[in-house]
């Protein structure tokens, strides 16, 4: 009986199961698609399925099932070898690189604190300080790559404005503007986050528009701002009592600030606002962001700007992170060098009425919500971005539409993902403090309402500034 027990095969799990009926089922809905489809575009619209299942149903890393998706299409032979290993030397890839370099010299430097301590250096009513920091939240999105990295960084500010709060019931309140703000500021800045890269990467190959720093900030962080600004003032009105709101801040005693770490302050701003300059300026000199971010990566490790070796830096850069975005962009770039995205919007033309088709108000509300619910079954924001671009935003663009419209509205539209803890790294981040926060009932109470605020936001902005932005750029 021992040996039987031993010996015996434990049966698969439910879900389990359920994933891999699923799987199988994909693998036969691909082979049974009309003749009409190439077998490439067969290939990649399977991978492409196969991916979206294991983001959403699974537990494996989002970043292993995005490059065994890749690898399948290149040892089947729908992608060649070198695109594969020509997708790390992306623009973008190098710039993800040298931006985490940059956030661990900040980090290093304490220099989100030094940009925090302003604000508290004298009384301030509670809503004036939260709507100031806001401003000082999104404004970290320009310099620091990926929300996660902005929340692991802003967590120490986090813990000092709690020692200064007039009330212990102000703590709720501000645990939930840090994250609700990095994640709907992101949208301001290219780098704020790696799904607005592999959309600028989207845009350029669907129609050919580069996207630089400047551009996407015109673009996004008037939305960015109004949607950050929106879930402060709900935050405010749902959390804080009328009396708390005006209750002031105490002014935090000055931290003496070493003489050599100040100067050290000093000297990585001066080498930041030169980076960011000459990210504004790029159209005038033709110098790639990349570059720009490299140079300014290896300037910050010498001594004058940190007293650590490369070596630590450079294990402050999130290889997994790069390693996925490389794999999404080559799954887009797939989805549109076979025909897969072509065909998926002759499918979507046959099923919406031609009336509805091309009517963009519709089709941008119905993309509207589609990205803003997309958080409920793909945690990820890169692969909530992976998904929708070539699975829903480029077909719904072969529908007649402008593909860089379609793309910015499901990327900024990722931007909301404050229903659960899991929904976001950073939400998860502040919600397992060391102290007390929030709770999943809170973030409930909180998406209610802004949900709908985000989506009209973004359908205002769809239809009557994006379009008249993107014409000016082309």
């Amino acid at each position: 009986m021992t040996a039987l027990t031993l010996n015996r095969t434990p049966l698969p799990k439910p879900r389990h199961l359920l994933v891999g009926l699923a799987a199988l089922g994909i693998i036969c809905g691909g082979i049974a698609l009309p003749g009409a489809w190439p077998g490439d575009a067969r290939a990649v619209l399977v991978a492409m399925a196969l991916a979206v299942l294991g983001w959403t149903c699974t537990r494996l890393p989002e970043s292993l099932i995005a490059l065994a998706a890749v690898l399948g299409l290149v040892l089947g032979g729908t992608l060649p070898e070198d695109m594969l290993f020509d997708a790390l030397g992306n623009e973008l890839i190098w710039l993800l690189l040298s931006a985490f370099i940059i956030a661990a010299v900040l980090k290093d430097a304490e220099m989100a604190q030094s940009l925090i301590a302003p604000l508290t250096r004298r009384p301030i009513r509670f809503d004036a300080f939260a709507m100031l920091l806001t401003l000082a939240i999104a404004a970290t999105g320009f310099v620091l790559p990926s929300t996660s990295g902005r929340a692991a960084l802003l967590m120490p500010v986090f813990v000092a404005l709690v020692a200064v709060m007039p009330d212990a019931r102000l703590v709720r309140p501000l645990a939930l503007i840090f994250p609700t703000v990095i994640l709907m500021s992101a949208g301001g800045s290219l780098i704020g986050a790696g799904a607005h890269l592999l959309a600028a990467e989207s845009i350029r190959a669907a129609t050919g528009l580069r996207l630089g720093y400047l551009d996407w900030a015109a673009l996004g962080l008037p939305f960015a701002l109004l949607a950050s600004f929106a879930g402060t003032t709900l935050i405010l009105w749902l959390f804080v009592p009328t009396d708390l709101r005006r209750a002031r801040i105490r002014a935090a005693m000055p931290t003496p600030v070493p003489r050599d770490l100040r100067a050290r302050q000093h000297r990585i701003s001066l080498v930041l606002a030169s980076i960011i300059g000459l990210w504004l300026t790029a159209g005038l000199h033709g110098t790639s962001m990349a570059l720009i971010a490299l140079i300014g990566a290896l300037l910050l490790l010498t001594k004058p700007f940190t007293p650590r070796r490369p070596k630590e830096m450079f294990r402050a850069v999130d290889m997994e992170l790069l390693l996925y975005m490389a794999a999404t962009v080559l799954l887009a770039q797939a989805m549109t060098r076979t025909g897969a995205d072509r065909r998926l919007a002759e499918l979507a033309l046959s099923v919406l009425p031609p009336s509805l088709a091309g009517n963009l108000p519709v089709v941008a509300t119905l993309l509207a919500v589609i990205a803003v619910l997309a958080h409920l079954f793909i945690t990820s924001r890169s692969a909530r971005a992976a998904v929708l671009i070539p699975a829903v935003a480029l077909p719904l663009a072969g529908l007649g539409h402008d593909a860089a419209l379609m793309i910015l509205i499901a990327v900024m539209g990722t931007g909301f993902c404050q229903t659960m803890t899991a929904s976001a790294k950073p939400v998860a981040i502040f919600a397992n403090a060391d102290q007390p926060t929030f709770a999943q009932k809170d973030l409930l109470r909180l998406a209610m309402p802004l949900m709908p605020v985000v989506t009209v936001l973004l359908i205002t902005f769809a239809l009557t500034i994006w379009p008249a932005q993107l014409a000016l750029l082309r």
